[in-house]
């Protein structure tokens, strides 16, 4: 007797060939329930798949059941204090919400357009991008909370958002298995429409106007991020391959010590190196290795140039790894979620 394979190459943005036996589009809320309870809790949740690395070759396919997230929707609620409340189903393109917010006229996201993604996976990685990151707008995530067999509302705090990570990412990290499956993310925005901050990052600064519009800065930095990033069209990839290390400061102060010309920025208290620099200063830009390797517009971004295996993409992660420990005495951490078919079951 066989049983059908389905592959999942096109829910992952590095256009992996990972492959699984049960493959569930989720659409409705009220379907989440049964089919958690069917698959006995035990079962993996992608969005668009724009921050996961698929370990499953066809030999080895996922045996849990595989949730493609599609649960749609958008809802405001007005808050005094020009204030919204604006409640986005997960399954929404993340890109075409922040842009239906500024269409709307509302404020607070408009130095996160053009990230790649969807609306749940948002609050999983606290995504972040010119000084903007998510949790300072996210007013509560609602979820279903697998080992309570219930639908519940996280607060922003009980989230535990941190510098690329919450309790979601904390929870999922390098596991087949997820303790919630995000349902809907509720944002607090403004409603005053002016006043916008310019970004304190001198390629979006050197760009725009002295008082900015919310679409003028969105604009920005898409044009920014095209200009710098490859087209996921063409080179599959998921964005930034690595976090940026924050270290103390005498770990920044050794670093100055040997190499003058570091870029480091103070980040809360700590300070910040760009992953991006290190990895060029091994070397790494442009550089393959079968057929993957780091782009040669950006050393932080791993590109899939053809039908490359997870094996190889984490292999080539860990050269990296490697060389930038050996030259810097930092350790690189890799942004994506590994989702490996070998680990649970």
């Amino acid at each position: 007797m066989t049983q059908n394979i389905f592959n999942l190459k096109r829910f992952n943005t590095l256009g992996l060939n990972a492959y699984c036996r049960n493959l569930e589009i989720i659409e409705k809320e009220r379907d989440v329930k049964t089919l958690i309870k069917d698959s006995k809790n035990k079962f993996i949740i992608l969005g668009e798949g724009s921050n996961v690395i698929l370990d499953a070759p066809i030999e080895s396919p996922f045996k849990v059941p595989v949730f493609i997230n599609k649960l749609k929707g958008i809802t405001v609620q007005k808050n005094p204090n020009q204030r919204v409340i604006v409640r986005c189903g997960a399954g929404e393109n993340w890109n075409e919400f922040v842009l239906w917010t500024l269409k709307n006229k509302y404020r607070g996201l408009e130095c996160l357009a053009g990230i790649p993604g969807s609306v749940g996976a948002a609050p999983i990685q606290n995504i972040g991008a010119y000084g903007s990151e998510v949790c300072d707008v996210i007013e509560s995530v609602h979820a279903y909370d697998v080992n309570r067999n219930l639908a519940v509302n996280i607060s922003n705090k009980d989230c535990a958002f941190g510098y690329r990570t919450s309790v979601f990412k904390n929870q999922t990290s390098r596991s087949s298995l997820s303790n919630f499956v995000i349902l809907s993310v509720e944002f607090s925005l403004s409603a005053d429409w002016k006043n916008f901050k310019t970004p304190d990052y001198a390629s979006v600064k050197n760009i725009l106007p002295s008082n900015p519009t919310g679409f003028e800065i969105a604009e920005a930095v898409q044009n920014i991020r095209k200009k710098k990033l490859p087209d996921l069209t063409a080179f599959p990839n998921v964005g930034s391959f690595f976090i940026n290390p924050v270290i103390d400061n005498a770990r920044a102060e050794r670093l100055r010590s040997k190499f003058s010309n570091i870029p480091i920025m103070t980040f809360n208290g700590y300070f910040k190196l760009s992953a991006a620099w290190l990895i060029e200063s091994c070397g790494f830009r442009g550089a393959k290795f079968k057929n993957v390797g780091m782009h040669l517009k950006h050393a932080l971004v791993l590109v899939n140039y053809r039908d490359s295996s997870s094996e190889d993409i984490l292999l080539f992660a860990e050269k990296v790894k490697a060389s930038v420990k050996e030259k810097f005495d930092v350790n690189l951490k890799i942004e994506p979620v590994i989702l490996s078919s070998s680990e649970k079951s």
